[in-house]
């Protein structure tokens, strides 16, 4: 568990001159080295699920009101480039509501590579860009959902580097989050590519997502779950594990190493958000965690890893100040 611990000359300035602490210096959540931070340095890893809220809930708040209930701190939201301004800031103001860090990204170029600028495109409108900013206190932009399949490394470098140029260029003070191509699964080129990424932002305010759909059937046991996972810590990656489930598909070699996944992030205090937050998986129904949209539908490995188990989100996951993340709304 984290604890809040302030500096002792902040505190000495916020003592002597009766002012608390803004957020004036940092408009938001930043990253420092493989961790992230609030604007009043405490550190946050962030636990909580995926949902499909622009297909299933477009305000997000019959499900935000559920995911709360397992002590979550972040909720990973499913948006496309169909959204409306208005639509959005009602998302986010929602995940606010129920003291979620709304992760909100676009699905729309899924295993697409081609279709990156159509992404960025959306996020630097002025009308979406603006929303954005009046949510930025609090926001992390994950800027596409699994683009592409294949991409060569110089590809992927070069696509993300210009996204970053202009999504900063577009006034985005909030980290950006980037996922593994090969449909999110390819830690290799995500940490091969990771410091030229962050180098290439003027605010070094990057995070790097890998989508652990790692099934026995394709080599990953737990041992290499754990490796992977420590290659990035000792890279100093700022690395979140975006995805992940119990399993690919319902044979024996199906099966995922979510514990060791959930256990090795607990251990490096690295983000972790399963994937999802149920009803809409079709035809991967097993991948629902709950079957009716509430807390008290969570079924199977939905109430063990939210729940249940000592490794469970509602025991280990860690609110912000969200007294600071507001001190810095617009």
């Amino acid at each position: 568990m984290l604890t809040r611990l302030l500096p002792l000359s902040a505190l000495l300035f916020c003592l002597l001159t009766g002012q608390t602490l803004a957020a004036s210096d940092k408009p938001g959540f930043y990253v420092k080295g493989r961790h992230l931070y609030d604007a009043c340095d405490a550190r946050i890893v962030l636990m909580g699920p995926n949902r499909m809220v622009y297909w299933m809930d477009r305000t997000g708040l019959s499900s935000f009101s559920e995911i709360a209930k397992t002590d979550s701190n972040t909720v990973r939201i499913v948006w496309t480039t169909e959204g409306k301004p208005a639509e959005l800031d009602t998302v986010l103001k929602n995940a606010r509501r129920f003291e979620l860090v709304p992760i909100i990204e676009l699905h729309d170029a899924t295993g697409d590579w081609s279709k990156l600028k159509l992404l960025v495109d959306y996020w630097t409108r002025p009308d979406i860009a603006a929303v954005i900013a009046k949510h930025q206190a609090y926001t992390i932009v994950n800027i596409g959902n699994e683009v592409g399949d294949k991409v060569a490394l110089e590809d992927y470098i070069a696509g993300y580097s210009k996204a970053i140029k202009r999504l900063r260029e577009a006034g985005y003070q909030t980290p950006l989050m980037i996922d593994a191509p090969g449909w999110g699964k390819d830690i290799d080129t995500l940490q091969a590519a990771g410091p030229k990424l962050i180098e290439v932002d003027p605010k070094h305010n990057i995070l790097l997502s890998v989508h652990m759909w790692w099934p026995a059937m394709w080599g990953y046991d737990e041992a290499r779950v754990r490796a992977e996972i420590i290659e990035s810590v000792e890279a100093d990656l700022p690395l979140v594990i975006g995805e992940f489930g119990d399993r690919w598909d319902d044979s024996e070699g199906g099966a995922i190493p979510y514990r060791a996944i959930i256990k090795t992030a607990l251990e490096y205090d690295i983000s972790f958000l399963p994937w999802s937050w149920g009803p809409g998986n079709n035809p991967q129904k097993h991948l629902d965690m709950t079957d009716d949209g509430s807390a008290e539908g969570l079924t199977g490995w939905g109430r063990e890893v939210m729940l249940d188990e000592d490794y469970a989100i509602a025991k280990n996951a860690v609110k912000p100040d969200w007294e600071c993340l507001l001190n810095g709304e617009r």
